[in-house]
């Protein structure tokens, strides 16, 4: 099979500057082309080269500024070329200006999360998913989401998980993660981990109040915070010295780590005690989690979106479903670490249900099965 990727114009594949989208193009369509020609269309970088091959593997890489340059620029590149399909990452108006320049081949859109359709108006979202043959989802909640707002493409709509590498993301030694905190100044004290873009719907600035609320009974509670307002921005942002300010004021202990790139993300589970996701915003998977699970690190997090299909409360992890309360974070939390045994079961749990259902291979394999459907349904 030819498959064309086209992914969103503002980050590079492979993700070297980070970006979730990014991340899963290169994890699943790296494995696609063991057995298939894949082509990525993606944003240029100066570190990259305008187009690399590897194998069955093709990546072209643009240097457009802008939206709608980069679609435009891109369907330049491949003007002309035989594809048996074409996948477009998260972003729906992408499709007409691709379907204009295809006209034959079919389209299916890839949706990550439930921002970009819910930004059009329901008449734009239609007339665009008219022009698809299929929509795959990176798990169920979107794809159900989808099919009730838009029931007459609800047949479109198929959810391919995501996955985790397991090797990658794996549990360490007592001595490894001593090692990983003393590099980092945080190994003196139970730390709870937040790993994600530094933005006020990702839920930061409750996590402070919870460990606020925490360190009334034990001053040895601080939070390390990994990441960044966006991938490969190094700047502190308003939100950030707003965190910075409540976490001050309320003599909470708080390590920014900053942006990092996705190779090293790995290693910063491992500052933390306990994983918490506390997001405000309704995540179509939500990867950190998995990721955290994968790390053998326990998790806590919003009962939100997408998250009760990674986390299963009470058994691989502990779900909030008062997700804008402070304290019921600081209850599960507490619940926590008061609880050894508690923390090794979630970990253990968390980690066995990430290898039973969380693999890239089967994400290879539901997307596979999804474009025979459609090219069979083509030619019947």
């Amino acid at each position: 099979m030819r498959i064309l990727v086209i992914a969103p114009e503002q980050l590079p594949v492979p993700p070297i500057t980070g970006g979730s989208v990014e991340t899963c193009i290169y994890n699943i369509f790296r494995r696609m082309s063991e057995l298939d020609s894949v082509t990525i269309v993606s944003r240029a970088h100066p570190r990259l080269p305008r187009t690399s091959l590897a194998g069955r593997l093709k990546i072209i890489r643009i240097p457009a500024r802008g939206r709608f340059a980069y679609i435009r620029a891109a369907m330049n590149k491949v003007r002309g070329q035989s594809f048996d399909i074409i996948q477009i990452e998260n972003r729906p108006t992408f499709v007409p200006i691709v379907r204009r320049t295809f006209p034959r081949t079919p389209i299916v859109l890839s949706l990550h999360s439930l921002t970009f359709m819910s930004c059009l108006s329901r008449a734009r979202a239609n007339a665009i998913l008219a022009q698809v043959n299929g929509v795959t989802s990176v798990g169920s909640f979107v794809a159900r989401t989808m099919q009730k707002r838009y029931p007459r493409h609800a047949h479109k709509f198929k959810a391919a998980i995501l996955g985790v590498d397991t090797v990658k993301f794996r549990p360490q030694t007592l001595s490894c993660k001593l090692a990983i905190r003393k590099k980092w100044g945080v190994h003196n004290r139970y730390n709870l981990l937040f790993v994600g873009r530094i933005v006020p719907r990702k839920g930061l600035h409750t996590l402070v109040r919870a460990a606020a609320i925490l360190r009334r009974r034990d001053p040895r509670i601080g939070i390390v915070a990994v990441g960044a307002s966006w991938p490969g921005v190094r700047r502190e942002t308003a939100y950030m010295r707003r965190v910075r300010l409540l976490a001050r004021r309320s003599k909470v202990p708080i390590r920014f780590t900053g942006y990092l790139p996705p190779s090293r993300i790995h290693e910063m589970y491992h500052l933390g005690d306990v994983y918490v996701c506390p997001t405000q915003y309704r995540e179509g998977f939500a990867m950190v989690n998995a990721e955290a699970m994968a790390s053998g690190i326990p998790v806590i997090a919003s009962w939100r979106g997408g998250i009760p299909e990674v986390v299963v409360h009470g058994r691989s992890g502990l779900l909030v479903r008062n997700y804008a309360s402070p304290l019921a974070f600081a209850r599960a939390i507490a619940r926590v670490k008061s609880s050894p045994l508690l923390a090794r079961r979630l970990a253990y749990e968390g980690r066995k249900r990430v290898k039973e259902r969380f693999s890239w291979y089967n994400t290879v394999f539901r997307l596979r099965s999804h474009y025979r459907s459609i090219t069979s349904r083509r030619f019947a």
